[in-house]
């Protein structure tokens, strides 16, 4: 009896016939990959910016346009080094959470509990210091710890009950908001003096360098390798546009922030830790297996389960991370107001959201990056701060807000190819 015939042919035969079409499927993708990215010159710039390695460029262009009317608008307020210093602050609560919605979102999830959290975290860290009088490590542990456990029952409910990420985030940005306001009687606490310590400490003229350059040289290296790993591939790919383009964008960034903390008070201690965040989760997402699979989940979570992928356990560490960004988050935030307010970052997950899908992450999942998220939350800063200098209403912040993240999801289901009402 010839192979395929029988009890079974059948299918055996529509097995070999899905996988000869997956297979043709494939060689077409990277053929027109490799198309796409052939020879990298000036011609192929219009497909290098709507889906290549230069898709982050329109958007570093928009910032620089919004600074420079900021600038214009505030008579020279903006670009200043003390309100550069102090937008750094502001952006820095902002960038941490986004850069981890975005490990959120790229499996297709999504977080609303982010302000509720992290303000119930600064609400721990002060209590900590003042009433229960623990040193500073001892609080930066609890609050941490406080933020990891909220982390993880979320991933409870969402990776191991099934219960859509919307609904069991919406829960908890209504129940720990609520909680903040029962344990401080709806009143602001005062924290430990020694907490200050976070949001006041700068680094010297001389490390401040020194961090900003090894953060651009790693970068460097990680764009050489990645350049390298597509040549070997088999996927030709633009030195220009693969490593050229980045390095040098990175370094202008690099050194315009390296004047600006030298001339002033140095990189400030928020900022590194931004600059940590930021640097382990773009090498998560880019270089690593786990990365890898989180854009398999969200590209088609039935294939990444087909194919092998613990999806319980990668949405759990993901919501756990996030847990201690909460932490991280309150910490930065109790330090800066000098107080705790329960309810305070009413509209920060919006805030977080838009950041995100401005930088290109999709709320449908498989696609986002962290450098583009953190660019959208440095632009929607900047339009905060720009606001606050020209002493606009918070109303007016408000409608922004909602008008970028309309157009920024607009934008995304373009990108897309959807259509409303598939």
């Amino acid at each position: 009896m010839a192979p395929g015939r029988g009890n079974g042919g059948g299918r055996d035969d529509s097995s070999c016939r899905w996988i000869q079409a997956m297979n043709m499927s494939a060689r077409t993708t990277v053929t027109a990959q490799t198309t796409t990215n052939r020879g990298g010159t000036f011609r192929n710039l219009p497909e290098m910016l709507s889906h290549g390695e230069l898709r982050l460029l329109p958007l570093i262009i928009v910032l620089m346009m919004v600074w420079m009317v900021m600038q214009y608008l505030t008579g020279g307020l903006f670009l200043s080094a003390r309100n550069l210093t102090n937008l750094s602050g502001q952006v820095a609560i902002t960038a941490l959470l986004t850069s981890g919605a975005v490990l959120i979102m790229i499996p297709g999830f999504i977080d609303l509990s982010l302000g509720a959290t992290v303000a119930a975290a600064a609400v721990i860290a002060a209590m900590a210091g003042t009433q229960f009088e623990l040193p500073l490590w001892q609080t930066i542990v609890v609050t941490l710890g406080f933020g990891l456990v909220i982390g993880l029952w979320h991933a409870f409910w969402i990776a191991w009950m099934k219960v859509p990420s919307f609904i069991v985030t919406l829960g908890s940005l209504l129940a720990i908001r609520g909680l903040s306001l029962v344990i401080t009687n709806a009143e602001t606490i005062s924290p430990s003096p020694d907490i200050l310590v976070i949001s006041d400490t700068s680094l010297s003229a001389t490390l401040s360098i020194v961090v900003l350059m090894a953060f651009w040289l790693a970068f460097a290296l990680l764009q050489l390798r990645e350049w390298r790993a597509r040549m070997q591939a088999g996927i030709k790919s633009s030195f220009f546009s693969v490593v050229g383009i980045p390095v040098v964008s990175v370094g202008i960034f690099a050194c315009g922030v390296m004047v600006v903390a030298v001339s002033y008070r140095g990189l400030p201690l928020p900022v590194v830790f931004v600059l940590a965040v930021v640097a382990l989760t773009g090498w998560l997402l880019r270089y690593t297996a786990f990365g890898r699979r989180l854009y398999a989940i969200g590209g088609n979570r039935q294939a990444a389960l087909l194919a092998g992928i613990n999806i319980r356990a990668h949405v759990s560490m993901v919501f756990a991370f996030m847990g201690l960004l909460y932490g991280l988050a309150g910490l930065v935030l109790v330090a800066r107001l000098d107080s705790a307010p329960p309810g305070a970052m009413q509209g920060l997950e919006l805030n977080v959201i838009a950041a995100a899908v401005i930088g290109g992450t999709s709320l449908m999942g498989g696609r986002g990056t962290v450098a583009g998220a953190v660019i959208g939350a440095i632009l929607m800063e900047s339009l905060s701060n720009g606001m606050s200098l020209m002493n606009l209403p918070s109303a007016y912040q408000s409608i922004t807000v909602g008008l970028v993240l309309l157009f920024a999801v607009y934008a995304d289901m373009r990108g897309r190819g959807g259509r409303f009402g598939d």
